[in-house]
């Protein structure tokens, strides 16, 4: 074990949206009724995208202003990174990897703003490797048996997390070791590093960002926190010399799936996007959603999104964006949708409707989109010609993520980030 404090300061390159016109959008009251989504290239004025230029400069700032002005809320600019990395280990699964653990804080902010405590697991190999990025839901502790992975007393867990000494409960999740020996490093951190899954802006990130864009009701909730500090991770694995910096994917699952989504989505940093059984607020469309509700999500989780989405409560055709214009704006780098045929409540046949929406914008931005009916199924082949850069990939089971999974993930990466 070598310990080691390194402070690495990192200003944060990613570009948010000049928002100038989010305070313009019309109240929900005053929107108009859309019973179809809406068309991915057509202006909120009705205009046309006829081009990738207009893509580019236009429909994309856009959306990306609509979702936090309705959906997620408005998040603060990037702010610079300071990465200390205090322990590393270089003898994980029988030599075949190193751990590497990193706080990242933010020098910016005062002494007492969150830090994130990010483990890496990194393959023993002399090549930089393509990292898989994602939120944990009960701390570093479980996603592998080691003692050497530290156990952050300060977490905010849920209530079904194991303690302290049941470590590597959700490594049959993560499945780490596979994904060391198909050449993938993996980092993850505690959702509660950002903010606790709880409905309290008191504590967390919040608190420390006084002064955001937008209406008071518009500012940003506990996903679009969860999203800035995975995208404060992306702006450390950059830096990383194990990790190819054209090889960074986001993935999470369930409400860390949609956090994945909309990090990626607007982080073009990001090579591939990897949502699993995200549901409502992820892959699943809000319009004619026959499961989880806009309504429900909002009543049960108040503080996943901002205070101007719980107004599309039964009223979701107003909507002007949904969540296949979230899909667009990955384009057009691959993303692949992970559902359960079990899973109802995670919804994976609306959204398999989402990819068919969002298709026109990868199909303008010149990639092939969605091939054929756009889904594979448990053991079917993955990758290949008959493959495009959006697929959806069913498994028969509930809500959770096996081997058997990560096989496939892997293999779509493969074909997309390591051709």
């Amino acid at each position: 074990m070598r310990r080691i404090h390194l402070a690495l300061f990192i200003l944060a390159t990613v570009v948010m949206p000049s928002i100038t016109f989010g305070a313009e959008f019309p109240p929900v009251a005053e929107l108009p009724e859309r019973v179809a989504p809406p068309d991915p290239l057509v202006m909120l004025d009705g205009s046309r995208v006829d081009s990738v230029e207009m893509w580019e400069s236009k429909r994309r700032p856009e959306l990306k202003a609509l979702f936090q002005h309705y959906v997620y809320g408005y998040s603060p600019p990037p702010t610079p990174i300071a990465a200390v990395i205090e322990q590393e280990d270089s003898d994980l699964f029988g030599g075949k990897a190193t751990l590497r653990q990193v706080v990242i804080s933010f020098p910016a902010l005062p002494e007492n703003a969150p830090r994130i405590h990010l483990a890496l697991f990194l393959p023993n190999s002399k090549t930089p490797a393509p990292v898989f990025l994602a939120l944990n839901k009960c701390g570093n502790y479980t996603v592998t048996d080691d003692p050497r992975v530290r156990f952050d007393s300060d977490a905010v867990r849920h209530s079904e997390c194991p303690p302290a000494d049941s470590r590597g409960s959700e490594k049959d999740f993560w499945c780490i070791e596979y994904l060391i020996g198909r050449g993938y490093a993996f980092a993850t951190f505690h959702e509660s590093n950002m903010d606790p899954d709880i409905n309290d802006f008191t504590d967390g990130i919040h608190p420390f960002f006084k002064d955001l864009p937008g209406p008071a009701e518009a500012h940003w909730g506990t996903i679009a926190a969860w999203a800035w500090g995975l995208q404060r991770c992306v702006d450390y694995l950059l830096t990383d010399a194990g990790i190819d910096p054209q090889a960074i994917c986001i993935t999470g699952h369930s409400r860390r799936g949609k956090t994945a989504l909309l990090a990626g989505a607007f982080d073009e940093r990001v090579a591939l996007v990897v949502p699993l059984q995200s549901g409502t607020g992820g892959m699943a469309l809000s319009r004619n959603n026959d499961q989880e509700t806009v309504e429900r999500i909002n009543r049960v989780f108040p503080h996943w999104f901002n205070d101007v989405f719980p107004q599309f409560s039964n009223n979701e055709n107003r909507l002007p964006v949904d969540q296949h214009l979230l899909t667009a704006l990955v384009a057009p780098r691959p993303l692949l949708d992970v559902g359960g045929m079990q899973d109802n409540w995670a919804n994976y046949e609306s959204a398999l409707r989402n990819l068919q929406a969002a298709d026109p914008v990868y199909q303008l931005l010149g990639k092939p989109g969605l091939v054929g009916d756009g889904t594979v199924v448990d053991e079917e082949s993955i990758a290949g010609p008959d493959f495009g850069t959006l697929l959806q990939y069913r498994r028969d089971t509930k809500h959770t993520i096996n081997a058997g999974y990560w096989e496939k993930i892997l293999d779509f990466a493969d074909a997309h980030i390591r051709k």
